[in-house]
């Protein structure tokens, strides 16, 4: 009998291939498997809910099958938790989004959704995700301690110089926080017959709490030429102004990133902080530092340097 963990299906797939005789383990009961980012000043907060499977036909055939890879009933709340007592609660519903790309089938049934607005952060002090499933005895839970929500200082400089030692940005900070991600908004106007308004966002630091907060002109406009590929070489470009994104999280989110950046492809259990099921459970914070423009040194790299010139940003 043959046996498949969504978390393991590439893995699976492999052996598979190399030969049909291979018996795994005996078949078990499907195991919920959960994934929730929860950022409290959200007025729709999004869960994703799988299941893990198991069957005697190939791996690649089952995870087309809705029946086998997601649940389409649970029973998902989100509870809001003050010095032991439950005081804020919203239900989940199926949303009607559907899971793509790849190879599982694109269907509602692996998305939650609550519309909800959230009024009462400011004295929760934990949050608790319950998820009953029919046919499953114990519902999976998890319960987080509140992440503080991070204040956009207002003396943050607006304007980002990279020359002569790489632009080094102030943290807003997070009491709390393990996990720092810094992303780049990037604005900019495009000429197609007309000037029209883009925007493209990529990642400038991956865990600035580890990384430091100096950030290299080279680095940034690798990146944003990795963003903006493929480009034309018929079109004409204006910048306009720089959003930096810093989303704070969590212990559990910091131990979910580094177990699969320290295991490779080693077979083994994946991190998970829920009861009952695998998966994340996790707080994310957002902060933004709007409308940052460039200094005229660092516009001139835009549209002169070595890395950026293909993108035919022009000087103004």
């Amino acid at each position: 009998m043959k046996r498949i963990n969504i978390f393991h299906l590439m893995f699976l797939v492999y052996l598979s291939s190399c030969s049909n005789s291979l018996d795994m383990v005996d078949s078990i009961d499907p195991i919920p498997v959960v994934y929730f980012e929860l950022n409290p000043q959200d007025t729709v907060f999004y869960l994703t809910l799988t299941r893990t499977f198991a069957g005697e036909v190939s791996a690649l055939e089952m995870a087309r099958d809705p029946s086998l890879v997601y649940y389409d009933s649970a029973e998902v709340r989100l509870e809001g938790w003050e010095d032991q007592y439950k005081i804020w609660e919203t239900q989940f519903t199926l949303s009607d989004r559907t899971k793509e790309p790849g190879i599982f089938p694109e269907v509602p049934g692996y998305c939650y959704e609550s519309k909800h607005i959230y009024h009462i952060w400011q004295t929760i002090d934990s949050f608790r995700i319950v998820i009953q499933i029919p046919g499953i005895l114990h519902p999976a839970f998890s319960i987080i301690p509140v992440l503080p929500e991070v204040v956009v200082p207002r003396w943050y400089d607006h304007e980002i110089a990279f020359y002569p030692n790489g632009y080094q940005f102030k943290s807003p900070g997070c009491y709390g926080a393990q996990y720092c991600q810094v992303l780049c908004e990037f604005n900019y106007q495009e000429y197609v017959e007309t000037w029209l308004d883009r925007s493209v966002t990529f990642q400038i630091k991956k865990n600035a709490m580890t990384s430091g907060n100096n950030v290299y002109p080279d680095h940034f406009f690798n990146q944003l030429t990795k963003a903006l590929t493929p480009f034309s070489e018929d079109v004409s470009r204006k910048f306009i102004s720089i959003d930096l994104i810093f989303l704070y999280a969590d212990q559990y989110y910091k131990d979910y990133v580094e177990t699969y950046e320290y295991s490779g492809n080693q077979d083994i259990p994946a991190y998970s902080n829920i009861n009952n099921g695998y998966g994340l459970f996790t707080i994310i914070r957002r902060a933004v530092y709007e409308d940052m423009f460039l200094d005229q040194e660092s516009l001139d790299s835009l549209s002169m340097g070595h890395i950026t010139k293909k993108l035919k940003f022009v000087r103004w």
